[in-house]
């Protein structure tokens, strides 16, 4: 094999990989997916009122495609799961959001002082 057949193999070999490497981030993103994180965000905060914080995309062999969405709405965080398919939502869960939590408390109050 002359040189030059095995650097065109070389290339040839690291160009698959690259394209390889892209379809496989492109898939981890929900590119391929049919309905994008927009939608599964809308869907969200449909469900539950509030916007939509952030949108992550998850594959797992068992339960296939889905969003999982929090939705910040009412001093609550709401953990919402869209399927990645047909866009419904599967799950919610929700918590109080730790942000607001200085918010709802009164001020410390500050005792007199006893001059006599």
């Amino acid at each position: 094999m002359t040189v030059k057949k095995i650097i065109t193999a070389m290339t040839a070999s690291a160009i698959l990989a690259l394209i390889a490497g892209i379809a496989v981030t492109a898939f981890s993103f929900g590119v391929f997916a049919p309905v994008s994180g927009k939608q599964a965000a809308a869907a969200a905060t449909a469900q539950t009122g509030g916007y939509a914080d952030d949108v992550e995309f998850e594959y797992d062999y068992h339960t296939g495609s889905r969003y999982e969405v929090d939705v910040i709405a009412g001093g609550q965080k709401h953990e919402v799961i869209v399927d990645a398919n047909n866009g419904k939502v599967l799950a919610v869960k929700s918590k109080y959001h730790k942000q607001h939590d200085n918010a709802y408390k009164p001020a410390p109050a500050v005792p007199a002082q006893d001059n006599g």
